[in-house]
Parts: structure tokens; C-alpha cells; sequence
């Protein structure tokens, strides 16, 4: 397996978020080594000596899912990893967009992209890959109030002045928890952030260009919107848990939502009301 790793951000990673990164790369890395390993003695040998190897990850609060499987392990083969770093666009969608091309013209089978301001656990990858979909995304959260997380729904209507098909998004504030989610589970077709997620690069040949770059709608929105549009599903895996940092040292997680959420009901019913179209006494 070619797998890309891209990363978006503006002159160098969040200080805080620094550490984390070189420790995920770490990681990687030594998951790439037992794949060669594994190639260069053979099954049977690399199995009899696996046991006797140290723990990846160790200590880390999900270090068993870090840990690669039989199954894992066939489908990295020789883990190849090529690091893409856009650092000097402020625009996120050019970003992803550039990062995408370089992926394509390295011929990487897997995309796994992350933003700058995001901690996640290092077995995030081999969770997400588990699960053998086209596109899937880390449960993240928005770093601004009212934090909510980053599901939608994709609504078609029709631009009431040109009269032109077009999209439109609505928020998902209550979803099926520690499970992997789609269409169903939402209620409609599913969207979400792109802060922490993995695609198959056949994906990025079935959707046309541009992927992510868009006008009046996040390019994340945009992506999923024509993924809908060219019949790629798309999965959200809220059993695997990002954080995302604040302006202020905090991190936003699903721990923290749900107590401000608890905290501040009126705000939510308000503010999401306003956003999705309805009346706040609904």
C-alpha cells in the first residue's frame, strides 16, 4: 500500500498540536517497518516472532487498536508512506486540492488527511481503514461557539432567484454514537469535516475535479456534495474521537460538547434553529 499523508496547514503545524504529529509519524513509521519485516521472513516467521516485538503505541489510552492484524496486514502489504506539505497557502481548499494532485501523481492507493489543530489517537488509521469504505471521517468537532459536530445533512433545493438546482447543508447535533454511520443513521444524506479522514484514491478518480476548492460553501461540504453527486457513500466513524484546539489552549471532544451542550440548551436551540431554517419554538 501507497499511503499519502496529508497535511493542510499555514507555515507549520500548531504549536500544541507538534508534538503529536512527530509521535503519529513515529508510529507510521514503525508500522512500516513490520510490514517489510513481515515481506522479508515470510508469514509464518514474521508470525512466530511478532509476539516477542513491543507492544506500538504502548501506553497510549487505545494502544490495542494500534495494534496491526492478520487482516491489517494484508491490506498494507509493503507499507509505502509519502509525507505531502502544503505550508504556504492560507486557503484550505487550494490545500487540499494541491495535496490531492501530488497523491494522484505519486499513484498513492490511500489518502489520510489531518488539520494542523486536530489530536487524535494513533491507531485513528488502521481504524478508519478497517472499515473497507470509499471515504470515512474521525468524529471531530467545530473549535468555535456553539460547538457542534462537524455532520450535516445534504438538503437539494433550487436558488428561489436563479432558479438552478442547488445545495444545501443542515447540522446534525444528535447522532448515533461509537458506531459507523452514514445515510441512515442521520436521517438524510450524510456530510462532515474534513479535519481527520481517509479516502481510497480511486475516489479522487471517480469525482471529477475541483475536490474541495468552492465558492460560498466549506470545502469539506463541497467535497461531500459531489461524492453525493458522482455515487460515492460516505461513512463517519464515531467510535474513533478527535479534539480539536481553540483559540485558547482548550480542546473541543465529544466529552466537552456534551457538557456544554447540557449547559447552554437555549443557545442550541436558537442558534441551530436560525441556521437550519425553522423557528425556535418548533
Amino acid at each position: 500500500m501507497k499511503l499519502a499523508i496529508g497535511m493542510c496547514w499555514y507555515d507549520g503545524p500548531d504549536v500544541t498540536c507538534a508534538g503529536r504529529f512527530l509521535d503519529f509519524m513515529t508510529y507510521l513509521g514503525e508500522l512500516r517497518d513490520r510490514t517489510l519485516w513481515r515481506k522479508q521472513l515470510g508469514h509464518d516467521k514474521f508470525t512466530e516472532l511478532e509476539p516477542n516485538l513491543p507492544l506500538l503505541d504502548a501506553g497510549s489510552p487505545d494502544a490495542e487498536s494500534a495494534q496491526p492484524t492478520a487482516l491489517d496486514y494484508l491490506r498494507l502489504g509493503e507499507l509505502e508512506i509519502g509525507l505531502i506539505d502544503y505550508t504556504r497557502t492560507s486557503l484550505v481548499g487550494k490545500a487540499r486540492e494541491l495535496t490531492v494532485e501530488t497523491a494522484l501523481k505519486w499513484e498513492a492507493d490511500y489518502l489520510f488527511m489531518w488539520d494542523d489543530d486536530m489530536k487524535f489517537e494513533h491507531s485513528t488509521f488502521l481504524r478508519l481503514l478497517r472499515h473497507d469504505v470509499p471515504v470515512v471521517a474521525a468524529l471531530a468537532f467545530t473549535s468555535r461557539e456553539p460547538f457542534h459536530p462537524v455532520i450535516m445533512t445534504i438538503k437539494e433545493s433550487t436558488d428561489s432567484v436563479t432558479g438552478q438546482p442547488m445545495m444545501t447543508s443542515e447540522y446534525v447535533l444528535d447522532y448515533p454514537k461509537d458506531k459507523l454511520i452514514t445515510n441512515e443513521d442521520v436521517g438524510g444524506l450524510i456530510a462532515f469535516g474534513t479535519g481527520v479522514f481517509l479516502c481510497n484514491m480511486s475516489v479522487f478518480k471517480q469525482v471529477p475535479q475541483p475536490w474541495f476548492e468552492s465558492t460560498g460553501a466549506g470545502e469539506d461540504f463541497f467535497f461531500c456534495t459531489k461524492c453525493h453527486q458522482h455515487g460515492v457513500d460516505r461513512y463517519v466513524d464515531t467510535a474513533t474521537k478527535t479534539s480539536h484546539k481553540k483559540w485558547t489552549s482548550d480542546f473541543i471532544d465529544e466529552k466537552y460538547y456534551d457538557k456544554f451542550r447540557e449547559l447552554n440548551t437555549d443557545l442550541y436551540k436558537k442558534h441551530f434553529a436560525e441556521l437550519n431554517g425553522e423557528s425556535a419554538n418548533d
